[in-house]
């Protein structure tokens, strides 16, 4: 001791250091390595999408188009799926829920007509119960909200006289089938009832069944299979040349 100080200590020689941070290092490593490739076989499960879903049903004995857009996610072995979408009617929905004859009943309200939009948003948990390489079967269940909104409107001059709001609670349950014909594609049907929970008429308006049916493309399988192609055609046909005797 110097001047009533101690002596500082001399600094471990940095390969020291670096030699026992490598032996903590390679201690924990079998306890972190179970949990990452755990995390990683989750995400590689789970799987993002997005599609269109065009509904048919039937409102006040008319048929109705319903359009939409999806995106969510699939998870698990049999893929199951829980998704978020917006809806719309399609067009001429609007005329097709007017009462011509009974506006042209009234002479007075000769020249106005109504405008009617329905829109709502959509929630849905689809649960698989059969998935194998040709057929799947899932029963998709699904909440929602949404409003229909009505305007009055004079038929020459467009001005909107008088509008009104109603909102519900769509929910709906139905059963979800496809087919896949071919390695590239399939097709696929839908059946359901929904149910408009609202304390006016549009309860009874807009309650009922649905369904729908198109063809499904499994890009997946497009994009390994072009892989594959190419990486056959970009190999060097150098193998035969090189197996053969010089002079033959």
């Amino acid at each position: 001791m110097k001047y009533g100080f101690r002596k500082p200590r001399k600094r471990p020689n940095n390969f020291i250091v670096l030699l026992l941070i490598a032996l903590l290092a390679a201690g924990m490593r079998p306890a972190f390595a179970q949990t990452d490739s755990t995390v990683k076989v989750q995400i590689a499960k789970a799987r993002l999408f997005f599609n269109f879903d065009t509904r048919g049903t039937f409102i006040q004995s008319k048929h109705i188009n319903i359009f939409g857009v999806n995106a969510g996610v699939t998870f698990g072995e049999k893929r199951n799926r829980i998704t978020a979408g917006y809806y719309w009617l399609g067009y001429g929905a609007a005329r097709r829920l007017v009462n011509w004859r009974r506006i042209l009943s009234n002479t007075l309200n000769l020249s106005y007509y109504t405008a009617t939009d329905v829109r709502f948003m959509n929630f849905a948990y689809w649960h698989t119960a059969i998935r194998n390489k040709r057929w799947v079967l899932s029963t998709p269940l699904e909440v929602g909200i949404g409003n229909e909104s009505t305007r009055f409107r004079d038929l020459f001059d467009g001005i909107t006289s008088g509008s009104r709001k109603d909102y519900f609670i769509p929910l709906q349950v139905g059963v979800y089938g496809e087919y896949r014909a071919l390695r590239w594609a399939g097709f696929n049907t839908q059946v359901g009832y929904r149910n408009a929970l609202s304390s006016g008429e549009l309860r009874k308006r807009f309650s009922g069944f649905y369904y729908s049916y198109g063809v499904n493309l499994y890009p997946e399988t497009i994009w390994q299979d072009f892989r594959k192609w190419r990486k056959r055609k970009s190999k060097p046909q150098t193998l035969d040349n090189a197996a053969r005797p010089v002079g033959s």
